[in-house]
Formats: structure tokens, sequence, C-alpha cells
């Protein structure tokens, strides 16, 4: 049965780890999606769109760049005061339960989403988890992360390993893990585009003209600069080829390399890069309003990159970590599992 919105609130339980509230669209995937009488536990995360009556006055805001801003121990607020625009947002309680409110006109004009990722980052890492930018299957009790810079081939080889029975999908981008050394799944829409290693549980086929675009870097590099044309497609992986959780088992790091190698490697190094490609990706330190919230109330958010790295070390102390090494996006897949018995 469908969820709907109640109230107009809509409601995300994140494997009981976070539960949100929200009135706007957020970058969460719909098999999160619960009703408020399934929901245990207090909402970690207020999202919410609304008037946003500021709890300063004129006199206790002050310009600071090219907004005003407010601030007590555990609140800021930014008011850009714009002539016709109603541009505002507050921030309410990073270390326990959160508050972002905004109006629509801040929702038009500022970057909500990055701004709501890194929210849900600390709330993940306050509670023992956090993301790692990597794809996850599994494989019975056990789960395997496949990780690697951006565009490297995460999501082909996951598509080709998963066959929606024995080995199944979990993630293709994102992955909770906790310290205790298990992963949980994210699925957010896979993009597939003309390059995409689709594997078993994927049934889409480009157009021929969108393969020939593909074929034509400066013609693609254009058109999606001027256009914004987009070559990949989002899809949805169905309910029945997804699994919820397991133990990290194996950790795969993606290279593209001249040789076809795979070798494993010390569990430090996959931290490393683990961390590294995490924060290329979600970077708390690029979201001005919650570096001027933690400047300004106090909040250690330089606390939390520790922590983040901490839950990382932890969960990598009983794994078997590889690097994998391929010319082509084909290869990767190829050589884990004809080396790793998953």
């Amino acid at each position: 049965m469908p969820h709907v919105s109640q109230n107009g609130y809509q409601y995300y339980s994140i494997h009981d780890i976070v539960n949100i509230r929200t009135n706007v669209d957020l970058p969460v995937p719909e098999y999160f999606r619960v009703d408020l009488s399934d929901m245990s536990g207090p909402i970690d995360i207020d999202v919410i769109e609304e008037s946003t009556l500021l709890p300063f006055s004129e006199n206790e805001m002050y310009r600071c760049s090219i907004f005003f801003m407010g601030h007590d121990e555990h609140r800021l607020a930014i008011d850009y005061r714009l002539p016709l625009l109603n541009v505002k947002l507050l921030i309410e309680n990073l270390s326990g339960n959160t508050r972002i409110s905004f109006t629509k006109g801040f929702k038009r004009f500022g970057d909500l989403t990055n701004l709501f990722n890194t929210v849900l980052l600390f709330k993940f890492i306050q509670s023992g988890h956090t993301f790692v930018h990597s794809g996850c299957i599994s494989s019975g009790e056990d789960c395997h992360l496949i990780s690697g810079m951006r565009d490297t081939g995460k999501t082909s080889t996951v598509l080709s390993i998963v066959d929606g029975r024995d080995k199944k999908f979990m993630s293709d981008d994102l992955t909770i893990i906790s310290g205790d050394g298990r992963a949980y799944s994210y699925p957010t829409s896979v993009g597939i585009s003309p390059y995409t290693l689709t594997g078993k549980i994927v049934d889409h086929k480009h157009p021929k003209w969108k393969k020939w675009i593909a074929k034509h870097q400066l013609l693609l590099f254009g058109l999606e600069a001027v256009v914004n044309f987009e070559i990949s497609k989002r899809i949805d992986i169905s309910e029945k080829f997804i699994s919820k959780t397991g133990k990290i088992n194996n950790v795969f790091l993606l290279r593209s390399s001249k040789d076809n190698r795979i070798s494993k490697i010390d569990s430090s190094v996959a931290v490393q890069k683990l961390l590294m490609t995490t924060t290329e990706l979600i970077d708390p330190f690029r979201i001005y309003s919650l570096n001027f919230y933690s400047y300004y109330t106090g909040f250690d958010s330089a606390n939390i990159f520790e922590l983040e790295k901490k839950i990382i070390e932890d969960a990598m102390t009983n794994s078997n970590c590889y690097e994998v090494c391929a010319n082509d996006v084909d290869g990767f897949h190829r050589l884990i599992q004809n080396e790793v018995e998953l």
C-alpha cells in the first residue's frame, strides 16, 4: 500500500537509525518512506518549508557578507533581505533533534540538497554510523563494498555481480556502515548511461540516438552545458532484489589502470581511500551555513570528521580489502568474481 502525506508531511525511517519529517521533496530513497504510525523513536531531522518567522529581531541580526545573520547557543538564522524575495534559513540544534526551516525563496536559491545530505551524515555519525561513497552487494549474511572515485565503474560493477537471487543489491553510490562492521542498504535510483553495464536485474536499453551522442564527447559536453541534457536514465531497483543489511566481508577499491590485477591491501589504505572519496562527495566544510553555525554556536564539526574516520576504521577491522585495477569497466567485475569467493 503506497504511503501518503499525513498532515502535509512525509516521513522516512532509515533502518530505524535516523527518522525524518518533511513537507518538501528530499533526496531520500522512497524505500525508506513510512507512515507516522510505523515510526519508532523521535524525529531526528525536521526539514520544513514555511514563512520562517526568524526568532531574532532586526536589531539582533547583523550584516555578514551578502546576508544578515543572528544566532544563539543552538540556532543560526540567515536572512538575505532581497527586494521582493523572501530568502531565509534557520538551522536549530545540530547536536540533537535538528530542525531546518526555510522559505520557498531559499529552496529556490539555496543548496538544500547538499545541506540536507550533510546534516543527514551528521545524524548518522552521531549514532555510530556513517555514509561511505560505495556501492554494496550482499551474498547471504555477508556484504561487499565496491568503492572508487566518481565515474570509475561502481554502478557497472555492482549491477554485473548482482543476480537478484544469491547476490542482491544494496546500493550503487552511498552505503551506510556502522562501527561494528555492518553495512546497510541505501538504494537511491541508479543512473544508467549508454556506458553502464546493466547486468541481470536492470532491463533498460538506450535509444540509438543517445548511444550516438555518447560516442561524441564534444557534442555531449556542449549539450550538457547549454541545455542541461541528461545522457543517463534514473531507474529504481525493485525491492525484491534489495537486501537490507549484513556483515562487511570484502572491500574492493576500483582503480583505472593499464594493467588488470587484483591485490590485497591493508585496511588502513582502504580507510583512507573511503574517507577521501566520501568527503569528496559530501564535504561538511563546503556548506557555508553549517560553517557559520559551527563557528558561532560552538558545534564541533571537526570532531564529527574525526568520529567519521573512527567509524570507518572500526568497520574495516575484520574485512578483507582489495585494490582492483582494470583498463576497462568490464574488467572490474570479472577480476572480483574470478579471484574472490563472494
